[in-house]
């Protein structure tokens, strides 16, 4: 394939995936800036593509710097990007660090007409953001995403390809002319770009797609008021606990707000969503990692607490139901507490269903409310 319609190529490619991640910013700017740092990122790597392919025309000072330096940016770019979709937030004074270097080899380097010193320093840098970017990627922020493999890849191959590049500058032993040699070395690089520009474009959408589809997943097993989970995944553990079959023990666990009509009643149904955000807060930060806290309801908690013994798991009741009682209410001048009633299943789950668990747990509640509230009792679930 010759140079200038692989030139068109990755022109093609880049600007097609520039204005797709553009677009997309339209509709995710906000929660994803990303997009628009790979959208700004593939222009600059354009525009350096296309000034590479007029350098013949273009003054030697131009040579030595322009496309070089629009490459170093559209790479940090990149690795902003990476850094912005990773959560850590973009550092732009990074961006020309990567330039100034280039300028500081480039500016005597153009004085010595040495071409060679300049492509050498490039590649150098080139290789150098790709790799981070790559290490980015594979970062443990991004565990469990399978799309990030494929940016791996695509920055792995371009920091490669830079390495390569350096050493065939430094094989060349300053036999080198302004400009790019148009040779076998070249061709292959255009190749291995236009593999490139296609893997982070089309892996770029695929990671930011997948990430989305996982946020909804969790969207959809939250409560939207507290953010814990909801009764259809608090359901679906305990289904998977009762499933296993196993001797391990586990507890289940069933609160209720005692009298929060009252909260409502009393101080209006904004503090009592604030109410119900303090409870789930509470009991959220005083379980266990391994635990899983629901609401299933209403004013109604859950709470599974897997492989636990018997005095564990009372223990982890009556702390919450301690904690709450003494926990303060922002909206509630007058010193009004809260306190929960609570049911408590333990055993293996032998014998029982989901319904028939959860049956047993609500009469040991509402045995709690009959016998003076504030208290919790034991499911005689047989």
């Amino acid at each position: 394939m010759e140079k200038f319609t692989l030139f068109c190529a990755n022109l093609a490619l880049l600007l097609v995936f520039s204005a797709s991640f553009l677009a997309l910013a339209g509709k995710f700017g906000r929660q994803q800036p990303f997009w628009r740092t790979w959208s700004l990122a593939n222009v600059l790597l354009a525009l350096s593509l296309g000034f590479f392919s007029i350098e013949a025309h273009l003054p030697p000072f131009a040579v030595f710097l322009l496309p070089n330096a629009l490459l170093l940016l559209g790479f940090g770019l990149h690795w902003n990007a990476a850094r912005q979709f990773a959560g850590h937030g973009a550092d732009h004074s990074r961006l020309w660090l990567p330039v100034v270097a280039l300028a500081a080899v480039a500016v005597p380097a153009l004085l010595n007409g040495s071409y060679s010193t300049v492509y050498i320093a490039t590649n150098l840098l080139v290789m150098v953001l790709a790799g981070i970017t790559a290490l980015t990627y594979a970062g443990k922020d991004l565990g469990g995403l399978i799309s990030r493999y494929g940016m791996v890849f695509a920055f792995v191959l371009m920091a490669a390809e830079g390495a390569i590049r350096a050493a065939h500058g430094l094989a060349l032993n300053g036999i080198m002319g302004v400009g790019l040699i148009d040779d076998i070395v070249l061709t292959t690089h255009l190749l291995v770009s236009l593999v490139f520009v296609a893997l982070a474009g089309a892996f770029g959408v695929g990671i930011s797609f997948e990430r989305i589809a996982r946020q909804q997943q969790e969207i959809a097993i939250r409560d939207p008021l507290t953010g814990i989970y909801n009764r259809r995944e608090f359901d679906r553990r305990l289904e998977l606990m009762l499933a296993a079959r196993s001797d391990t023990t586990f507890g289940v666990l069933q609160f209720d707000l005692d009298h929060f009509k009252k909260v409502n009643d009393r101080y209006g149904h904004i503090a009592g969503d604030d109410a119900l955000i303090a409870v789930a807060a509470l009991i959220r930060d005083n379980i266990r990692d391994s635990d899983c806290i629901a609401r299933l309801g209403g004013e109604e908690f859950g709470v599974l607490l897997p492989d636990v013994g018997r005095d564990g798991a009372i223990a982890i009741a009556e702390r919450i139901r301690s904690l709450v009682e003494t926990l303060p209410l922002d909206f509630a001048s007058d010193g009004y507490r809260l306190t929960v009633s609570a049911g408590l299943y333990h055993g293996t789950g032998a014998q029982l269903t989901c319904r028939s668990l959860m049956q047993a747990v609500d009469r040991s509640l509402y045995r709690s409310k009959n016998n003076g509230r504030n208290q919790i009792s034991f499911a005689e679930a047989a």
